[in-house]
């Protein structure tokens, strides 16, 4: 960054931050009878980002930290979090950190200090993905709050469904998601939910894309078939799926529509190999 070897620049910035104190004075005198005694902040978010030059990140940052801690205070039933909450992203609509935090964080509280925290804390959800930066988080712990808390799996498989496409997301995390709901005792029931979605939308890309979540469960359904009926031929579960080929139990592995190697276990029945990512999830997204 340049230096002002000026005296005259020197000034003239000299003058810029009197001037900035001076709003700043002037705003918390008008403001400071109408704001909630336990509000951290003292200016409107309109005049924060006035006053801020264009560093809304940094000031909403500054203030999140303190907006934070607050969240402790909802086990007191204090509600102040949301107040502020709204503040920092009226300040920096776009900072994703904040909503993710909620998510996650609010169904945490129990139902006795705030009984509609899994409500409060989708509707931040929702309000992330709408406004702030990409960030996988905020979907992926929706998908998190909507299958442990609301027990809603359609909303569940939709949420990790968006998260698993949001640049990013580690690959872990997307592996998570490309395969929730593929437990043998759950995989009939999550097909069919695929199919709703898949038959509700008039989107062609959300068509194919439910489509390719079918076509991976049925692979399951397809391969623990094919091993039932080896062990039938040869009184063994095959070891791998090469051997169903190599026996001429099935033609060919199914290619899986998400790149994932199928495995088989020792119960006979079939996987998908936890040790391998697909190609196109990077290394250090792996991490």
């Amino acid at each position: 960054m340049a230096r002002l070897s000026n005296p005259f620049a020197k000034l003239g910035v000299l003058g810029l931050l009197l001037a900035l104190v001076v709003l700043l004075q002037f705003e918390y005198d008008a403001t400071k009878m109408t704001l909630p005694a336990s509000s951290a902040q003292t200016m409107s978010p309109f005049m924060v980002r006035l006053l801020d030059m264009g560093f809304h990140p940094a000031v909403a940052s500054f203030l999140w930290a303190t907006t934070m801690p607050e969240i402790l205070d909802l086990f007191n039933k204090k509600t102040e979090y949301f107040t502020d909450l709204a503040f920092v992203n009226a300040v920096d609509p776009k900072l994703s950190y904040p909503y993710a935090f909620s998510v996650l964080t609010l169904p945490a509280v129990p139902a006795s200090d705030d009984p509609q925290a899994i409500e409060q804390a989708q509707a931040i959800g929702r309000q992330g993905l709408a406004n702030a930066d990409t960030d996988w988080r905020i979907a992926y712990y929706m998908a998190t709050n909507e299958f442990l808390y609301a027990k809603n799996e359609q909303k569940a498989l939709w949420y990790y469904n968006l998260a698993a496409q949001t640049p990013g997301i580690p690959a872990y995390a997307e592996r998570f998601s490309l395969n929730f709901g593929i437990e043998t005792n759950q995989r009939q029931k999550t097909e069919q939910l695929w199919e709703t979605i898949k038959d509700s939308t008039n989107d062609p890309a959300e068509k194919a894309r439910a489509q390719a979540f079918i076509d991976h469960l049925q692979d399951f359904d397809y391969l623990d078939a094919a091993s039932k009926q080896y062990k039938k031929a040869f009184g063994v579960y095959p070891t791998s799926t090469a051997e169903l080929v190599a026996k001429g139990i099935i033609p060919a592995v199914p290619v899986d529509p998400f790149g994932f190697t199928f495995i088989i276990q020792a119960d006979g029945t079939s996987a998908i190999d936890l040790s391998h990512f697909p190609a196109y999830m990077s290394t250090s997204s792996a991490q």
